[in-house]
């Protein structure tokens, strides 16, 4: 079986303008990515009105991420058993199905917390299955030498929505409640979804057989046979597991440390969401350097740098500009990730190797717990050099450990 995106000739692949697939893909992708934003935007507002706890708020939000925990490399054998653009089909229409329920019991007054809990868990399974699909299709859809563009824009979407989307949710609610928005969410997902059947997916020999937990032990045989995928799935992992520790503390930091107050918060997070933003589309324009590893290290090291000097800043201007600069480098980290994750996979095993892409990322939330956990532990500043600990030391390790990751 060939990538069909290998075999066309650099020369001859469209641009990624002209590439009519990944623009229904990434349209697609982009009502998910606003949709996604505003529906834990709106959830965590309803949760908190009808609790008054934050714990219940978190509980809501993390509940999605416990499927890709427990699913995700299975998901990622359906990747590469079934048709991809199937998947995506089908879960897109579950997620909005279940936000559309959202809606009704919202709208209806009649919504108790655990309910969005439940709810919340459904969603992390129609996710679980949608992103190893995902990026596995863009893959297939773009010659290799515009990953790195392809990626970059995906990003710039994904962050715009992630921007826009609590905007336009506080409008909303303000105007005419909370279930609207979760009925205008259902709608978005359904239109994303039905953007996802204008995919042409290139034709690929399916496994015969049923589906098994051979499969799965494949899959993880490859990734542990082939350099340097067992380091990359590490370095992720560990980068949201111990090196996110600002996240959870920016509000302390707010409130108790700059003494800005909410407003100043909200600054915090949008100089941090400009950074984001800007680094996506320059991604975009330009892709990244070829050597993956080596823009990991400069990136990870120029978080590090600007992530323990916020924990020290007492100067407000300044600690925007240290979350700007480490919003400009977040992207090009992931995105070096992204596509090293994707280059290092034959089309067989691109959806398994994909769902521990996904799965490595979304140790995300529990860098959250750990982060604050630290700081209670050892103290905000402490906590902040300790996390630190988790990137550029260890991406140097790896670098000095594995020749495929020097090369990468």
């Amino acid at each position: 079986m060939v990538d069909t995106a290998e075999k066309l000739p650099e020369a001859r692949a469209p641009s990624l303008r002209a590439n009519s697939p990944f623009r229904s893909l990434l349209v697609g992708q982009g009502l998910f990515d606003i949709g996604i934003s505003m529906r834990i935007a709106a959830q965590s507002w309803v949760v908190f009105e009808l609790t008054g706890s934050q714990l219940w708020v978190g509980a809501a939000a993390g509940a999605r991420a416990v499927p890709v925990l427990m699913f995700a490399i299975f998901a990622g054998v359906l990747a590469d058993r079934l048709p991809r653009r199937r998947l995506l089909v089908v879960s897109g229409m579950w997620m909005a199905a279940l936000v559309a329920l959202t809606a009704l019991i919202t709208s209806t007054n009649v919504a108790e917390p655990w309910h969005y809990i439940v709810i919340a868990f459904g969603l992390g399974i129609g996710a679980t299955i949608y992103g190893p699909s995902f990026f596995a299709m863009v893959v297939t859809l773009v010659p290799r030498r515009q990953l790195s563009r392809a990626n970059g824009i995906v990003a710039f979407v994904g962050t715009s929505g992630e921007m826009v989307g609590p905007l336009l949710t506080g409008l909303i609610i303000a105007g005419v409640g909370a279930g609207t928005v979760f009925w205008i969410v259902s709608i978005g997902y359904l239109g994303g979804a039905l953007l996802m059947l204008r995919v042409k997916e290139p034709t690929r020999v399916a496994p015969v057989g049923r589906a098994s937990f051979t499969e799965i032990k494949e899959g993880l045989a490859y990734v542990r046979g082939t350099q340097p995928l067992p380091w990359l799935i590490a370095l992720v992992m560990l980068q949201n597991l111990f090196a996110v520790a600002i996240f959870p503390l920016m509000p302390v930091y707010a409130d108790d440390v700059l003494d800005v107050g909410p407003s100043g918060f909200g600054l915090m997070g949008g100089a941090f969401g400009a950074g984001l933003l800007g680094s996506s589309a320059i991604v975009a324009v330009f892709g990244t350097h070829h050597r993956g590893s080596m823009v990991m290290l400069a990136t990870g090291f120029v978080w590090d740098v600007c992530m323990v000097s916020f924990g020290f800043s007492r100067s407000f201007p300044l600690s925007l500009a240290l979350l700007f600069s480490m919003g400009l480098v977040g992207v090009i980290w992931v995105n070096a990730a992204l596509t090293m994750f994707q280059n290092s996979a034959t089309e067989e095993m691109r959806g398994r190797v994909m769902s521990l892409y996904v799965l490595s990322m979304d140790m995300f939330p529990m860098g959250w717990l750990i982060g604050g956990s630290l700081a209670a532990w050892l103290g905000n500043e402490e906590a902040l050099i300790v996390s630190a600990l988790g990137g550029t030391p260890i991406m140097l390790l790896g670098l000095l450990l594995s020749p495929a990751l020097r090369r990468a």
